[in-house]
């Protein structure tokens, strides 16, 4: 028999829960706030980021380093030089003497689109006939190939407007290592590093902190393991996990997606399993400082979004300003995602990713041994 209350009960009842709730509330509000440590996490990052994402996560275009290969050194040519030397976006990186020399300049990366003028471009001209301008841009990020092949578009319109004719000049454009321009190949070969960071990051940076809190590290303690076997037992799991991760994002780059594979599988997981090993050393240093599993946590994630946003996984780090750009120089996980990309789309050597290879190398070498002095600090 169900009990009918009245208004004034059921009124009561709400009333009371809600100060229930007031009181939980402000108590959990007070815990946070009076650690200055969870104040500092809670407040700083959150500006930090906002200004930090709003520079880095665009897709403007500040600098589009360029080559130029002049096979017609004429007085035509070099107008159409001048207009692309005046515009504030292209920057000269070189001007280069033959075809061999043009296609290893966007090859290698110093330049991110190149100009070829052909030979018989002022005699096309001078009959009235479409004489085609040919640019060759480095698509492993398409994003800022069409941008800056669209600035081109521009500079040739320009061009034909000045010569008071609708078309004299006409575009020829090639996307290098990506022919179609899908940014999808761009994206997913990047992520073969950048997701599995997450994870790796994650479960090295929780591994610390989580016995702690479960009581388990003070029994862990008592065994004949040094504290340096047991960082290092910490280490391997997350960093054999990182390896498989990448593995399965592999297989569905290249046989879902079908996105062509030019390069070593050996080297491409040897720069993942070196990549996997400074980002543990740093997840593990945040462990072993980290006071609480949620102060962990919430690290890890502070130290996740921008080292994703400044790794050139979605927009280039060139098209950063200058001084984030030099902030770059410290996240390993733009060295990992660019020396992986060189891998699959150019069977680049290594030789070629050796720029890309020592600074992961450094930051292994630096993160491990801060974490064991951390740990050593803790059991001490």
């Amino acid at each position: 028999m169900m009990i009918r209350q009245s208004p004034q009960n059921i009124w009561a009842a709400f009333t009371a829960s809600l100060l229930r709730l007031k009181a939980l509330s402000k108590k959990e509000l007070i815990t946070l706030l009076l650690d200055p440590s969870v104040r500092r996490i809670l407040f700083v990052p959150i500006l930090a980021q906002s200004i930090l994402f709003g520079y880095g996560a665009t897709f403007n275009l500040e600098e589009a380093p360029y080559v130029l290969y002049d096979a017609s050194q004429t007085p035509d040519s070099r107008a159409l030089s001048a207009r692309l030397e005046a515009n504030r976006i292209f920057k000269r990186a070189a001007q280069v003497p033959s075809a061999q020399a043009f296609t290893a300049a966007v090859a290698d990366g110093r330049a991110l689109v190149g100009f070829w003028i052909p030979e018989d471009f002022a005699q096309k001209l001078a009959r009235g006939e479409t004489a085609p301008v040919y640019v060759a841009a480095d698509a492993r990020n398409t994003t800022t190939a069409n941008v800056a092949v669209g600035y081109a578009a521009a500079i040739i319109e320009e061009f034909n407007a000045s010569r008071q004719v609708r078309s004299v000049l006409e575009l020829k454009d090639r996307y290098r290592y990506n022919e179609n321009g899908i940014t999808r190949w761009n994206i997913m070969t990047g992520l073969i590093l950048g997701l599995a960071m997450i994870q790796v990051m994650l479960l090295a940076g929780l591994a610390v902190s989580r016995e702690r809190e479960e009581g388990s590290f003070d029994m862990m303690l008592m065994t004949p393991l040094t504290p340096v076997e047991i960082l290092i037992g910490k280490a391997v799991p997350p960093i054999v996990i990182g390896v498989l991760q990448s593995a399965m994002i592999f297989a569905v780059c290249r046989w879902w997606f079908d996105i062509p594979f030019a390069g070593s599988l050996a080297l491409l997981f040897g720069v993942v399993l070196l990549f996997a090993a400074s980002i543990v050393g740093l997840a593990l240093m945040i462990s072993a400082w980290a006071q609480t599993l949620q102060q962990s946590v919430v690290a890890c994630f502070i130290l996740l979004l921008p080292s994703l946003v400044l790794s050139g996984l979605m927009t280039p780090t060139a098209a950063m300003p200058e001084w984030m750009q030099t902030i770059t120089i410290l996240n390993p996980v733009r060295y990992g995602i660019l020396g992986g990309r060189l891998i699959y789309f150019e069977n680049a050597g290594i030789s070629e990713i050796a720029p890309y290879l020592w600074p992961m190398t450094l930051i292994a070498a630096a993160s491990v041994p801060g974490a064991v002095w951390l740990f050593g600090r803790k059991v001490a």
